[in-house]
């Protein structure tokens, strides 16, 4: 199975509901923040959960003000 790596910059305060809530779409995407004081985490979208993942994080992003960034360059490749 293939995954998908998509990278945000999320306001502090919205990270743990951000990762409750996509965490509570069983399978559609794991969340992963590198450093909590940071901001930005990595959704892991498996394939075939492409456009489900796309709709919740459009939603998501009205919601709390995410932004989609470029993988952070000091952050580990997988």
């Amino acid at each position: 199975m293939t995954e998908t790596s998509r990278f945000f910059r999320i306001p502090l305060e919205h990270i743990g509901y951000v990762r409750a809530i996509v965490e509570g779409y069983e399978g559609l995407a794991q969340v992963y923040s590198r450093e909590r004081d940071r901001g930005e985490i990595e959704l892991f979208i498996p394939s075939g959960r492409a456009a489900e993942a796309a709709a919740l994080v459009e939603r998501l992003a009205r919601e709390t003000g995410w932004v989609e960034i470029a993988r952070p360059p000091d952050w580990d490749l997988p």
